[in-house]
């Protein structure tokens, strides 16, 4: 028997058919106009298990919010002297704009919809491996998570680690065309809201245009980021993003009010709270300018810090010479977006890696899709891993 038994292109087609065909939009993201039926992880959790049942994998579902799971699905080693956790995350973002978010299209190589890489083709590829490994058990043991609410608030991987578990190494699923990645940067995310004083703009002198106010502190954010010279070898520098401004009343009112959303993407040497406190410091600086006006810097609702795992260590160096086995860049790389891995390195201190099949330029997409070949391709990889994991490093 292969150790690759199972991997195939059919099997992979078929489960994450089944993935995608299953609305699982976190809740986050849910407008009131919404339907609630699309939201929440429970009906992609079960049809995992399901799978999981099927072919004899030991699972459970673990309740981290109502109607919220995150599914764990386990394998046991010859010796269990090792253990290796392996974490996707069951969640997608909005469908707005898709044609058919859930239709599961297949076209060629490529299965199109929500889901369908980010973060489908990783979950797949472990459960395609965990099959395999099953059949032929490694020496290690080998745990798979499928975590609730990675897109928002990353309570479902916060919630598995609060259990206490034992791992030596971890590999966080995500597109990253199957490099190794071993840096990424942190985001840490807020409001700041603004009050001014509507007035006629026939006598605009009366009022306190929050609309100005509000550009005063974009000009002090701006000159802050021309002063940051900090640049990491992987990640290059910090980026500020203005993603939201909201103002605005009538064609002939001076706007009383405001609201800015900021996106920081920071580096492995700083960290979220010490960034929040200081552009909060800017904005509430800008009062100096418009002593009647109202400046409030709302506490960030995201904090997802950075990772910088050293190149010498064992998942870093053991994943890479598997990618060199099978003709792919050893080297490993940093990444601007985050992960649960952060959570694995940071909080729980599992030395930890993001690897992933897709392309990262496909997740969130109108016409999101995954290719195939590439699913099965980490899948082997992963039972390489697996295999490798009790061997000398």
């Amino acid at each position: 028997m292969s150790k690759y038994s199972g991997i195939d292109h059919s099997a992979a087609v078929e489960l994450l058919s089944a993935f995608v065909r299953v609305p699982s939009i976190n809740p986050a993201f849910r407008a009131e106009q919404d339907d609630p039926s699309l939201f929440g992880e429970a009906a992609a959790a079960d049809v995992l298990q399901s799978w999981c049942t099927e072919n004899g994998i030991e699972s459970s579902l673990d309740s981290v919010e109502p109607g919220r799971p995150n599914l764990i699905a386990q394998v046991k080693g010859t010796t269990g002297a090792k253990r290796m956790l392996w974490e996707g995350h069951l969640d997608t973002v909005q469908v707005t704009g898709m044609a058919e978010p859930f239709g599961a299209r297949l076209e060629g190589d490529r299965l199109y919809g929500r889901g369908a890489v980010d973060d489908g083709a990783s979950i797949v590829a472990f459960m395609l491996a965990l099959r395999a490994l099953k059949a032929e058990p490694p020496r290690a043991d080998v745990d798979f998570l499928a975590a609730a609410d990675e897109e928002f608030a990353y309570r479902g991987v916060m919630h598995h680690l609060a259990r206490g578990e034992r791992y030596d190494v971890g590999v966080a699923g995500e597109p990253t065309s199957l490099r190794v990645v071993r840096a990424c940067k942190g985001t840490v995310r807020w409001w700041v809201e603004i009050e001014g004083r509507n007035a006629h703009t026939g006598s605009p002198e009366e009022g306190i245009n929050a609309v100005t106010v509000a550009r005063k502190v974009l000009d002090a954010y701006d000159a802050e980021m021309e002063r940051r010279t900090e640049d990491h070898p992987l990640l290059g520098k910090p980026t500020l993003t203005c993603t939201a401004f909201e103002a605005g009343i009538g064609p002939n009112t001076v706007p009383g009010t405001s609201r800015i959303r900021f996106d920081y993407r920071y580096l492995p040497t700083e960290t979220g709270q010490a960034v929040y406190l200081h552009f909060k410091s800017l904005a509430e600086g800008v009062r100096e300018l418009f002593p009647d006006a109202r400046i409030v810097v709302g506490a960030p609702f995201v904090d997802s810090s950075a990772m910088d795992v050293p190149a010498a260590s064992e998942i870093v160096q053991r994943l890479g010479r598997i990618c060199a086995q099978h003709g792919l860049p050893e080297a490993a790389v940093g990444v601007p977006y985050g992960s649960d891995a952060t959570k694995l390195v940071n909080i729980a201190n599992i030395p930890s890696v993001i690897f992933g099949p897709g392309s990262i330029e496909q997740a969130h997409t109108v016409d999101e899709f995954a290719e195939i070949t590439p699913i099965i391709q980490a899948a082997k990889m992963l039972v390489d891993l697996a295999h490798d994991l009790d061997a000398p490093h």
